[in-house]
């Protein structure tokens, strides 16, 4: 019995990141736009820790293989989050990024910013897309037995009528506002510049200002079903014969 098989027995799903269909499309523009990479949070459904409902970003310097997020837009941006009621769970475990070239694979920096900035969270994901329309997701738990899964991605195209018939906001106003975004928040400067000012200065590497605020996270019972999700599943796949 294969695990896939075994999973639909007994009911339960795969782990899986999926995107809502405006949000996939904000991460098509934004990975378009310009010849950098970008970086930016997903936040995701209240009942769903892995349903992503939209891609944010905040100032940030790029280049077409680096990108670094200004301390004090990551600050202001938890301080939204904060005044909307977001946990830290809904909108600050998700790291998505794009790459301007063809492949989704995360580069040796990918992984040293997402162990040094999301290693000191309970979990977190991984996301990167690529221009050709390839992904990249890994889900990484660092509490308990530490462990990490690649997962996969798909968008919720289903939903996609109903986001057409509903009236507001229209698509031209989201466009608007998403070139508005990428003026405000991308600020392309060349690539050795803004490598030798993150090894100068590592404070001004991706995601300082949130890691004392780790600690205080709670597991709540989301994470926990987020978990035992993912421990079936392995259990499974590592007794798929």
């Amino acid at each position: 019995m294969n695990a896939l098989t075994s999973l639909s027995r007994l009911g339960r799903r795969q782990p899986r990141l999926t995107f809502s269909p405006l949000t996939w499309l904000k991460l098509q523009f934004f990975c378009h736009h310009g010849d950098t990479e970008i970086a930016g949070f997903g936040t995701t459904a209240d009942k769903d820790l892995l349903h992503v409902e939209n891609f944010v970003t905040v100032r940030q310097h790029t280049s077409p293989m680096t990108v670094a997020l200004e301390d004090d837009a990551v600050a202001d941006y938890m301080d939204r989050c904060v005044d909307a009621s977001l946990p830290p769970q809904r909108c600050l475990r998700i790291w998505c990024h794009t790459h301007p070239g063809s492949s989704a694979e995360p580069s040796g920096t990918d992984e040293d910013t997402f162990a040094r900035v999301f290693g000191s969270c309970d979990w977190a994901v991984m996301f990167i897309m690529s221009r050709t329309g390839s992904t990249f997701a890994r889900l990484s738990f660092h509490v308990g037995p530490r462990a990490s899964f690649d997962l996969p991605v798909s968008v919720d195209w289903s939903a996609w009528p109903t986001v057409l018939a509903d009236p507001a906001p229209p698509l031209e106003k989201l466009i608007s506002e998403w070139r508005d975004e990428f003026r405000a928040n991308i600020h392309r400067v060349p690539d050795l510049l803004l490598a030798s000012a993150v090894m100068q200065n590592d404070t001004g590497a991706l995601g300082r200002p949130w890691e004392p605020f780790a600690p205080g996270w709670d597991w709540t019972d989301l994470d926990q079903e987020l978990r035992e999700d993912y421990e079936r599943y392995a259990r499974l796949f590592d007794g798929d014969t």
